[in-house]
C-alpha cells in the first residue's frame, strides 16, 4: 500500500497523516504508526537497511532474490519469474 501511495497516488508517505490513512484503509489500527517508533522495530529498520547496503541495494522499491537485484516496480515480471525457478 505504501508503494502503491507514493509512485502510483503520488501521496506524500512522510506524512504521519498519510500514513495514518495508509493504516486505516488496511484496516489495521492507528496505534502501528507509535509501534513504528519504538526502539526494536528501529533496531529492526537498522539490521535491514545494513542488509540492503550488504547487498547492493541502490533504490527503493528493490528486490533482492539468491543475491539478484530487482530494481523498481516495472520489474515484478522478472522478480515473478525468478521466483518461479527457486521455488
Amino acid at each position: 500500500r505504501v508503494l502503491a501511495a507514493v509512485w502510483a497516488q503520488e501521496r506524500d508517505i512522510a506524512s504521519a497523516t498519510t500514513l495514518a490513512e495508509l493504516l486505516a484503509e488496511c484496516g489495521l489500527p492507528a496505534e502501528r504508526l507509535a509501534a513504528s517508533a519504538t526502539p526494536e522495530v528501529q533496531a529492526q529498520y537498522e539490521q535491514n537497511t545494513q542488509q540492503a547496503i550488504a547487498a547492493g541495494v541502490f533504490g527503493s522499491p528493490s528486490y533482492v532474490i539468491e543475491g539478484e537485484i530487482f530494481p523498481g516496480q516495472d520489474r515484478l515480471d522478472f522478480v515473478a519469474r525468478r521466483l518461479a525457478q527457486v521455488g
